[in-house]
Formats: structure tokens, C-alpha cells, sequence
């Protein structure tokens, strides 16, 4: 798995960085949440803390997918800012049980 930043914007109303990317998988499913948001930290240098991966989207019959992360300044920014099914997508929170 390979991933190259195609765009990197800043939102400094919003207190983050816009990073959108492709991920090279060829012989490969598409990788997971998890799989890319290690490698972008990894590579950009961020705190994995305040990282989420909006989407990943895979095209039919094609070895590259699109994607779009967040990496916000802090923690309390991410939590305030990203609706909850984004933070239980990527793991930062868990569902609670009734």
C-alpha cells in the first residue's frame, strides 16, 4: 500500500489540515480506516489523536482509491467540531450501551 497527498489545505477557522490522497493497492483489498491513518501519520508527522479519515472510496476495477482526512490542531478541537458517527468510524469514542 502506497499513499500520495494530492492536496493539503488549511482551515484555520476550523483550527486543522484538509489532506486529501490516493492509495495505490495493487493485488489488494482496499485498505482500512486504520491502515491509511497510520501511514498518513507516519508520513506527515501528526499525533494519531487528532487524525480522523472522512472517507475512502474505491472505483470498480481499479487499483487506486480517493480519499479525505482531517488532522485537527487538538483533541478538544476534534471532539467539538466532528459529529459523533465520524469519531465512532474512526475509533476515537465508543457506543454506548443502554
Amino acid at each position: 500500500m502506497e499513499i500520495k497527498v494530492t492536496e493539503m489545505k488549511e482551515n484555520r477557522l476550523l483550527g486543522r489540515k484538509e489532506i486529501y490522497f490516493d492509495v495505490l493497492h495493487e493485488g489488494e483489498p482496499t485498505p482500512s480506516r486504520e491502515a491509511v491513518k497510520g501511514k498518513l501519520v507516519a508520513m506527515l508527522d501528526l499525533d494519531p489523536e487528532t487524525v480522523v479519515v472522512q472517507y475512502i472510496r474505491s472505483y470498480f476495477g481499479s487499483h487506486v482509491s480517493k480519499g479525505y482526512a482531517k488532522a485537527y490542531e487538538s483533541k478538544e478541537r476534534l471532539q467539538y467540531i466532528e459529529p459523533e458517527y465520524v469519531l465512532l468510524r474512526n475509533g476515537l469514542i465508543q457506543k454506548e450501551e443502554e
